[in-house]
């Protein structure tokens, strides 16, 4: 008996022994411990969209050379139907093919037969556009361009279709002067002609402007359809930004300053915001540095920033770098051509230091096109006619004419209204200067 009772007791102290184990397990598993009040909350921030690097990097003109003819599109529908064809091909192994490429040879990449040129307004690092198509080689080099000569040697007579055995791409820079090529595979080519190439045909006629010893100039030989837009404006609250760009919007305080300036500030951060100009600029004095990002990094690091907050609030796309600045600028689009304006901010700008921004100026209004107020149809002049009032102005030297393209002229007016008007515009020392409508319409001459 005495042995059986021990039994007995070593069961029921084992039995204790698996259930403390089990209670000691579940109090681990859901232990929530208190945290201090003090922590900074993590806030869920969503002003507007999240883009993508094809979004935001993408060509503004294609030039197609065909039948002894130049023909182009500025449209972003023509454009974004051949780059997503492009989009199931695969490029081989990118290799340097010309480190000083001169004026005279960039400009016949473009213009021989057979080729598609898309036009991009500053370098695009071929590491970034691999996020747009498909390398088979993934050790892709350093190195930029701002033209992308497609090389595809199918002539279109009639219905016939001259289909060679290799199609190249060249990633060119105009501004390093270097050439990079690759050989394209898989690629539909009859489905390209079908597709691309025939109605290409019907776009609208270009003329290459040559310079001697410049880069030509691209004009369009026909005048332009075009419409004047004015929307209400839709303006995003900047307490929005300050939620997003703070680290602990509760501490931040607000104080006017003059009668067109709001500042928000905490001990470290400053974001001013101008209700004139519609722009807001917000500094972290404390992360600015000397450390630099590739530019394939600057590109990335900027979307996923605007990317946090979902700050996409318009059409933006990559405009311009400065690596040694560590800034990275990106221009309003609308309807598929920039827009610029002399009161009204139209550029997101970045400026990169310790693992953040440390400044970021940015408009913080939308264009609202669900309150369109009133269109009117206009006819712009050619690109052609365009030049040659140009060059016929005194005093005006034609031949430092970067490029000429066509805009929207950006303003305000009273009731919270923005006008957007068709415009030509010309770069000159990087700068993009407007042509005045007064000019195109025989009146005085006028720069603005």
């Amino acid at each position: 008996m005495g042995l059986k009772y021990i039994e007995q007791v070593k069961s029921v102290i084992l039995l204790m022994l698996v259930l403390l184990s089990l209670t000691l397990t579940f109090t681990i598993w859901t232990y929530s411990p208190t945290y201090d009040t003090n922590e900074t909350p993590i806030l869920d921030i969503s002003i507007a969209e999240k883009r993508r690097i094809e979004d935001v990097v993408k060509p503004y003109r294609l030039l197609l050379s065909q039948d002894e003819k130049i023909t182009g599109s500025a449209s972003s529908g023509n454009i974004d139907q051949v780059l997503n064809l492009m989009k199931s091909w695969e490029i081989q192994t990118v290799q340097l093919q010309d480190s000083e490429a001169t004026e005279e040879e960039i400009n016949e990449y473009i213009t021989s037969p057979g080729r598609s040129t898309f036009f991009f307004t500053t370098d695009v690092p071929i590491k970034t556009y691999s996020n747009v198509l498909t390398f088979a080689n993934h050790n892709l080099p350093d190195a930029g361009f701002d033209r992308l000569v497609l090389e595809w040697n199918m002539p279109v007579v009639g219905d016939e279709i001259a289909v060679t055995d290799e199609m190249k791409l060249y990633f060119i820079s105009t501004i390093q002067r270097k050439v990079y090529s690759a050989v394209v595979d898989k690629v539909d080519k009859e489905g390209f002609s079908n597709r691309i190439l025939k109605p290409a045909l019907n776009f609208s006629e270009y003329h290459e402007i040559v310079k001697e010893g410049k880069l030509s100039l691209f004009v369009s030989n026909n005048p332009i359809d075009a419409v004047t837009h004015t929307y209400y404006l839709g303006e995003v609250a900047p307490e929005r930004f300050k939620d997003a760009l703070f680290n602990n919007p509760s501490l931040v305080r607000s104080n006017p300053v003059g009668t067109n300036i709001q500042e928000f500030t905490d001990d470290s951060t400053l974001m001013k915001v101008d209700s004139l100009t519609k722009k807001l600029s917000y500094v972290h004095p404390a992360s600015e540095s000397e450390n630099s990002r590739t530019p394939a990094e600057l590109i990335q690091s900027s979307l996923n920033f605007v990317n946090e907050h979902n700050g996409w609030t318009d059409d933006y796309r990559y405009s311009r770098m400065n690596p040694k600045d560590q800034q990275v600028d990106y221009q309003l689009y609308f309807q598929g051509l920039p827009v610029f304006s002399n009161d009204t901010a139209t550029e997101i700008t970045q400026y990169w230091g310790i693992n953040r921004v440390y400044r970021y100026i940015r408009p913080y209004y939308a264009l609202d096109t669900s309150l369109s107020l009133r269109k009117r149809e206009m006819q712009l002049a050619s690109g052609h006619a365009v030049y040659d009032i140009l060059a016929s102005t005194p005093d005006f030297d034609i031949d430092s004419v970067e490029e000429l393209k066509t805009g929207y002229y950006l303003s305000q007016s009273q009731g919270n209204q923005l006008n957007l008007e068709p415009s030509w515009y010309y770069l000159l020392n990087g700068t993009w200067n407007r042509v005045s409508p007064e000019t195109l319409g025989g009146g005085n001459f006028g720069l603005e």
